[in-house]
Formats: structure tokens, C-alpha cells, sequence
């Protein structure tokens, strides 16, 4: 599956991979990573940051993807920090690259439980991207 085909599928609708907490984030980057990248689950966190932050401690994050802070393209994570408001960090697909300091990109929101969105979100707080190693 492509990722337009992954956000055509998914679109407004929640994803809940692991059956856990309702549909997380996480839990459509890990369904991003099955349909779309073909990658197996790749391992527990306890939030999104955790997938940067921690990923020298999670064997398949290293095994699969680069971790990388600039240079972002289509198709790559990309993982926010946690805030006073949201303590686990965010994680979202890149769709593209915005004027400025913004990204256009495929998430979805624990907190709301309103489903996959296209969204447009700052840099600001960002911690680095994945991106599937070739």
C-alpha cells in the first residue's frame, strides 16, 4: 500500500492497532509501519516521545528505522516532545513539507478520539524523525 492509499483508507476513521487505550497515535504509526512499510510491530512504548527519546533502547526501532533530526521527506515519522498539556510526546506521518516552520501531516489524536486527520503542525517542540532504513 501507498501512502495515499494508506491516508485514503484510514481517513476519519480511528485506529486502534494494539486494542489498548483507544485509538492513540502510536496506534496509527504502527499501522502506518504494517501497511504501508511492511515492518512488523516493532515494540512497545510508553509514549510517542519514547519512540525517539528511547530508541537506542528499542531493538527494532534501531533495526527498521534511522533516527534523524533534519532533512524530512514524504513518508518519514515524525515525533514531537512531550508538553505541560500531553506528557507522552506525538507521532505523525509526514505528507509534506509547508512554507515555514510547518509540516503537513497524516495523525490522529488520543486525547480528542476523533480519528485519522490531514493536519498541519509546527516544528516547534519537535524532537526528529524516522525514516525506514533501505
Amino acid at each position: 500500500m501507498k501512502i495515499d492509499e494508506f491516508i485514503t483508507k484510514y481517513m476519519g476513521k480511528k485506529v486502534d492497532f494494539d486494542g489498548a487505550y483507544g485509538a492513540q497515535c502510536v496506534d496509527l504509526f504502527r499501522q502506518y509501519c504494517q501497511d504501508v512499510l511492511g515492518l512488523p510491530h516493532t515494540g512497545s512504548v510508553d509514549g510517542a516521545k519514547d519512540l525517539y527519546e528511547k530508541y537506542s533502547n528499542l531493538p527494532n526501532e534501531v533495526k527498521y528505522f534511522e533516527r534523524f533530526s533534519r532533512g524530512v521527506v514524504t513518508g518519514d515519522v515524525v515525533i514531537w516532545g512531550p508538553t505541560e498539556k500531553n506528557p507522552y510526546g506525538h507521532v505523525a506521518i509526514v505528507v509534506g513539507n509547508m512554507p515555514g516552520r510547518d509540516l503537513l501531516v497524516f495523525e490522529q489524536d488520543g486525547f480528542k478520539q476523533d480519528g485519522a486527520k490531514l493536519t498541519i503542525r509546527t516544528i516547534d517542540n519537535l524532537l526528529g524523525y524516522l525514516r525506514k532504513r533501505a
